[in-house]
């Protein structure tokens, strides 16, 4: 009888895992903005009545984690400690052949963006040079008198050279530009730095002065 009991236990037990297993899939998130292109380094929230995932998304904007079929769940992120709401519901239709689902996470972020007209920077480089000074000190001021601003530092390079190497040059030219801006007592919390590489030209890259637009920094304000 001990034995019978024992055997129907493991298999209640079996049948108990696989019910849960066939209950969760395997889901890859990509978190883009507005222009679809992917937003790196911040962190999504999936929220419902009774079960909450937090995941980071990694430079590529991409995370992996396991989402409970059959449940909606509302869609957060934070960039920077500051919250942003989608407009969408996640849900996963209870199906125990659903094994993995990729889902797009794109979304509207900027109220306002601005090219920084007179900051352009060197072929290869991120050093901000000193005549450009005063026009970030204009930056300094507005985020100064508007101290509810968030923003990010968008970093665009032109096309010349290696893409990853134009990638990190993007980024790097993004966080010259926030150190500055920290240096001048802009807390670091109110900004993010992206660096987008060769991704958006306003120019073909043909020639020298075309090029020279690409080299370019961008404010976002956040919504």
């Amino acid at each position: 009888m001990k034995k019978v009991i024992i055997i129907f236990i493991m298999m209640f037990l079996f049948f108990k895992i696989k019910a849960q297993k066939n209950t969760i899939t395997k889901t890859k998130i990509v978190l883009k903005n507005e222009f679809g292109i992917a937003y790196p380094n911040a962190k999504v929230i999936l929220s419902s009545i009774d079960t909450n995932y937090v995941v980071s998304v990694d430079q590529n904007g991409k995370a992996v984690l396991n989402i409970k079929q059959g449940v909606e769940f509302t869609v957060s992120c934070f960039i920077n400690e500051n919250k942003y709401e989608f407009n969408e519901i996640i849900y996963i239709e209870k199906n125990k052949n659903i094994y993995e689902a990729s889902i797009d996470l794109q979304f509207d972020l900027y109220e306002k963006i601005f090219e920084i007209k007179n900051l352009n920077f060197q072929s290869g480089k991120y050093d901000i040079e000193k005549q450009y000074f005063e026009e970030l000190n204009n930056l300094v001021l507005l985020l100064t008198e508007n101290r509810d601003i968030n923003i990010e530092i968008a970093g665009h390079t032109d096309s010349i050279g290696n893409e990853m190497a134009n990638q990190i040059l993007s980024e790097n030219r993004a966080k010259s530009v926030k150190s500055f801006l920290v240096k001048n007592n802009i807390n670091h919390n109110r900004i993010s730095c992206v660096g987008y590489g060769e991704k958006q030209p306003i120019e073909n890259n043909s020639s020298f002065e075309n090029r020279k637009k690409n080299r370019r920094i961008e404010i976002r304000i956040f919504k």
